[in-house]
C-alpha cells in the first residue's frame, strides 16, 4: 500500500513539474510558474513538493539545453534560463514546502520575505546582464517606435510634446534601472511569490481532497503582526535615503531604498490583516464579505481611489504601533476588585 502511495505522490509531482515549465514558456501565464509546485505540496506533502521541484529542474535543464542545441540559443542565454528558473524555483519550494526542522525554526513569514530578498538580487542582477545587450535595446527602440506611432506628435498638445519630447531609448533604460535597484526588483518578487502561493493554496483547496500540510497562516494574515523596532528601521532609512541622495552615495541610496520598500511593504501587509481582523469579526454572514471583497477590487483597479487604498492600509498598518487595533474581545463578565485592592 505505501509503495502504491509513493508511485501516486511521483506521478503528480512529474505532472507538477511539467506543468511549471510549460506555464513558464507560455508567454500570457508564465507569470504562474511556480504555482504547480505550491499545489503539489498544498494538496499532497512536502516530499512530493520537493520531488516536482527536482523534477522541473531537471526538465528545465534538458530543455534549455536542447534549445541551444536545435535554434542556437547562445550559451549565456541558456545558463541564465539554467539558473534563474533552478533558484526562483528553490526559493519558492523553501517557502512553502519548507523541511519540518527548518519549519519550525523559521516562520512563514520569515522565509518569505528572506526569500524575496534573495530573489531580488537575483533579478536584479540578471536585469543588469540583460539590459546592456543589444537585443534589449532593440527591444526598447520597438516600444519606443510603437508609441510614437500611436501618440503621434501634435503641434497643438504643447504637454504631450513636452512628454514624449524627453523620451530616449537612454531615458527609458535608465529609468528603468533606477526603478528596478530601488525596490523595483523586490516588490516584482514578492508579487510574484505571493501570488503563486495564494494561487496553489486556493487550487488546492477547491480540489476534491483539502491540502496536507497547509498552514493557517498561509490563508489568513489576522495573526501577522511587525515587529515594532520596524518602526525605528523604516525612520532610519527614510531619513539616510534623502541624505545619502544629497551626497550622491549611489550604492548605500540602492540599499537604504530597498530596507525602506521592505518596511513599507510589511506595513501594508499589518494593514491588510487589520482589515482582514475586522471583517472576520464585525461582517459575519458570506453575502455582505463578497460585497466587501468585490468593492476593494473595483477601488483596487480604480485610478487614484487605489492609492489612496494603499496608503490608508500602509498608515493603518503604521497606526498598530501605537494603537491596539486587534486587540482581543473581552468576554465574560467584569472581575470585581478583591478587598485588599482597595486598600492604600
Amino acid at each position: 500500500m505505501s509503495i502504491a502511495i509513493q508511485r501516486k505522490y511521483l506521478f503528480q509531482a512529474i505532472i507538477g513539474a511539467g506543468l511549471s515549465l510549460l506555464l513558464l514558456r507560455t508567454g500570457v501565464f508564465a507569470f504562474f510558474f511556480l504555482v504547480p509546485i505550491g499545489f503539489v505540496f498544498y494538496r499532497y506533502n512536502y516530499r512530493c513538493a520537493w520531488t516536482a521541484f527536482l523534477f522541473a529542474v531537471l526538465g528545465n535543464f534538458i530543455l534549455a539545453v536542447g534549445a541551444r542545441a536545435s535554434r542556437g540559443v547562445s550559451l549565456t542565454d541558456t545558463l541564465w534560463d539554467i539558473i534563474y528558473y533552478g533558484l526562483m524555483a528553490f526559493i519558492f519550494t523553501m517557502i512553502v514546502a519548507p523541511p519540518p526542522a527548518l519549519s519550525l525554526r523559521f516562520k512563514g513569514a520569515v522565509r518569505f520575505f528572506c526569500g524575496s530578498c534573495l530573489g531580488a538580487l537575483l533579478l536584479s542582477y540578471l536585469f543588469l546582464q540583460v539590459s546592456s545587450s543589444p537585443v534589449f535595446l532593440e527591444y526598447i527602440n520597438y516600444l519606443l517606435s510603437v508609441v510614437f506611432q500611436v501618440n503621434p506628435p501634435s503641434g497643438s498638445d504643447v504637454v504631450q510634446n513636452a512628454m514624449f519630447g524627453g523620451l530616449s531609448t537612454e531615458v527609458i533604460l535608465e529609468t528603468i534601472q533606477t526603478v528596478m535597484l530601488r525596490g523595483g526588483s523586490l516588490v516584482s518578487c514578492i508579487l510574484l511569490f505571493a501570488v503563486c502561493r495564494q494561487t496553489s493554496f486556493f487550487l488546492a483547496r477547491l480540489s476534491a481532497r483539502r491540502a496536507a500540510g497547509a498552514s493557517p497562516e498561509t490563508s489568513t494574515l489576522v495573526s501577522f503582526r511587525v515587529s515594532p523596532t520596524v518602526i525605528w528601521v523604516f525612520s532610519a532609512s527614510l531619513l539616510l535615503v534623502v541624505l545619502t541622495r544629497i551626497t550622491g552615495l549611489e550604492i548605500p541610496e540602492i540599499i537604504l531604498w530597498n530596507i525602506l520598500t521592505l518596511c513599507v511593504i510589511l506595513y501594508f501587509v499589518q494593514g491588510l490583516g487589520i482589515l482582514q481582523f475586522f471583517f472576520t469579526r464585525f461582517v459575519l454572514s458570506p453575502l455582505p464579505r463578497v460585497l466587501l471583497f468585490v468593492l476593494l477590487v473595483v477601488v483596487l483597479f480604480s485610478p487614484f481611489l487605489n492609492l489612496l487604498l494603499l496608503g490608508g492600509l500602509f498608515l493603518l498598518g503604521v497606526a498598530e504601533n501605537w494603537a491596539p487595533l486587534r486587540a482581543p474581545k473581552k468576554s465574560g463578565p467584569p472581575s470585581t476588585p478583591e478587598a485588599g485592592d482597595n486598600e492604600n
